[in-house]
């Protein structure tokens, strides 16, 4: 028997005050147990149980080293019962970075939260570039190739630049036929790349003057149920 299968075999024995009935309940000879115990008793140097022909009883030392054994199984008890716990209702809290346009997916964020109502989401909307692993995220959704191989990545789906324009607008200035064509148009760009504005969140130097003022830091939401 291991260390801890020793600690079994003693407390079993020591409450039934039987040898045999402790081998019974953990499916092994009394010869067994007694050897397990005997071990143990060597191990530590001091005597443990008083064997007679009829029964066995605790020694002063064994009592206290019973009441001792009983705590520590009565943690391993609870450890497991933690752990069965989280497999059966996950809870927690889940840290995950979004871009702007990330507000599209609050529909299935919150079919998430319904799904799961013990885990906290806490959401950091931002285009900015972070590091997953320094900045403690759980999760990021990004518009880009992962170059971190020390990351797992998974796709969600894809996507296409479109340029539009208000049928209005194109009767009074004329359709673009070719990129050339766009200089002479007037443009609103309500979005920016992550390559444009710096670690915190604010607009670079090489942001025209036409696009958004940027938050001075990320917008960050906590949702819970």
């Amino acid at each position: 028997m291991d260390s801890l299968g020793s600690l079994n075999a003693f407390v079993r024995a020591a409450e039934a005050r039987s040898f045999t009935v402790a081998g019974r309940q953990l499916g092994v000879s009394s010869s067994a147990i007694g050897k397990a115990v005997a071990r143990m008793e060597e191990r530590l140097g001091v005597r443990l149980l008083h064997r007679s022909t009829r029964s066995i009883t605790l020694t002063a030392e064994g009592a206290l080293f019973l009441e001792r054994c009983r705590r520590i199984f009565s943690e391993i008890e609870a450890a497991e019962l933690e752990l069965s716990q989280t497999h059966e209702a996950p809870r927690g809290t889940l840290r995950v970075s979004l871009p702007l346009v990330g507000m599209l997916m609050m529909p299935t964020l919150a079919a998430f939260m319904r799904a799961y109502p013990e885990i906290i989401l806490d959401l950091d909307f931002s285009d900015r570039v972070v590091d997953v692993i320094e900045e403690g995220f759980d999760a990021v959704v990004r518009f880009a190739e992962v170059g971190d191989s020390r990351l797992m990545t998974r796709a969600l789906g894809t996507y296409r630049k479109t340029l539009v324009a208000a049928p209005a607008y194109l009767a009074a200035k004329g359709v673009p036929r070719i990129p050339d064509d766009l200089k002479a148009h007037a443009a609103c760009t309500t979005s920016f790349r992550p390559a444009e504005s710096s670690s915190d969140g604010r607009c670079g130097p090489s942001m025209p003057a036409s696009r958004p003022r940027c938050p001075g830091r990320p917008w960050q939401v906590r949702l819970s149920r």
